[in-house]
Parts: C-alpha cells; sequence; structure tokens
C-alpha cells in the first residue's frame, strides 16, 4: 500500500495566496499567547517608584492672619507603592519642623529633608535641594525636587508632590485658628 502523498506543483502565485490566508491566523495565535503572558503593570516601571497616599498636617499654635512661628507637624502614608521592589508596598513619613512667619495667607514649603520609612523595614532620605509652593485650580500644590541622599534607593532623583484645600476663612478667624489641613501625597522616585 503506497501512502504517499503527491501534490501538484505550485506556482509562485499560489504560494503567495497560501502566505496571505495564513497571516491572519499567524496573527490571531501570537495574539492569543500574548493575552496569557503575564503583564507588568504600568506604574511598576523597573526604574521607578510611585507611591499615593495622604498627608496630614498639625499646627501648633493654630493659624491666623497674623504672622507667627509655628510648628508644623507632618505625618504622610503612603498606602500604594508599586516599584522593582516587591517587597515594598507602602511607608510613611513623620516629622515636626518650625516655620517663622507662617499665617493663613502664605504658602511655605516644608523642610529640606525627608526620611521615609518603607514597610519593608527600609528607610529613604530625600534632600530637597528645590520646593515650590504654588496655588493650582484652586489647590495649594506643594512640589519638591531632590535627591535620596541614603538608605534605599540612593543617589535616585525624588519629586514629591502635595495637594491641600486652602485654609477656610472661618477657620483661621476662629478661637485658636486653623489647627489642621488634609491633603494627598504622590512620591515617584526615578534611576533607581
Amino acid at each position: 500500500m503506497n501512502t504517499s502523498r503527491t501534490t501538484a506543483p505550485q506556482t509562485p502565485q499560489a504560494g503567495r495566496r497560501a502566505r496571505r490566508a495564513a497571516a491572519p491566523a499567524a496573527l490571531l495565535l501570537t495574539a492569543a499567547l500574548t493575552a496569557l503572558l503575564p503583564i507588568q503593570p504600568a506604574d511598576a516601571d523597573v526604574d521607578t517608584l510611585t507611591c499615593t497616599g495622604t498627608s496630614h498636617l498639625a499646627y501648633s499654635p493654630g493659624l491666623t492672619f497674623t504672622p507667627q512661628t509655628t510648628t508644623i507637624t507632618e505625618t504622610d502614608t503612603y498606602t500604594s507603592c508599586a516599584s522593582s521592589d516587591p517587597t515594598l508596598t507602602s511607608g510613611h513619613i513623620s516629622g515636626s519642623f518650625p516655620v517663622a512667619g507662617l499665617s493663613c495667607a502664605t504658602l511655605t514649603a516644608g523642610p529640606d529633608r525627608y526620611p521615609v520609612i518603607w514597610n519593608n523595614g527600609q528607610t529613604s532620605t530625600i534632600a530637597f535641594a528645590q520646593t515650590e509652593a504654588t496655588i493650582v485650580a484652586g489647590v495649594q500644590q506643594y512640589v519638591g525636587t531632590g535627591t535620596v541622599i541614603s538608605g534605599e534607593f540612593n543617589g535616585a532623583t525624588a519629586v514629591f508632590t502635595w495637594a491641600y484645600l486652602p485654609p477656610s476663612p472661618l477657620n483661621c478667624l476662629a478661637p485658636g485658628g486653623l489647627t489642621s489641613q488634609d491633603g494627598t501625597v504622590t512620591a515617584v522616585i526615578t534611576g533607581l
């Protein structure tokens, strides 16, 4: 019994038609296989740490419209972090610093160094070379740009952005003044 097959010789045009017909099938197969592969989230770039969270500022004494030296106690909590370090998922900052001449009518930047404590037991000390305080679309915004000078991500570039609603004039006029503000914070560290 002869099991060999014979095929008629193909013309070059018939071969091109067969390849054209196979191209969509190959494309569908490639798309199906790609869908099965794990995808790294866009916010988990291997060279970047991105964290979002909340910021709480407490003022002592409370802010009024009269400039005075005030101690600011800042507590930032980073509840969502994505980076190349799978052990790092959150972090926080907590500290106090005095500011001379602070009032409800003035914007001021925070300290030039921030020690961030990460959930994996590591720390990063950020030295801000520049901090800008502006009002953008009715929101107080502070952008600190600097470098990680010690700890995890040493040598990387850091940009932190804090946003708060401006203080209510009624709170500033109340006995004791404005005693706290709550807002959001985003931390981006690049060049890990």
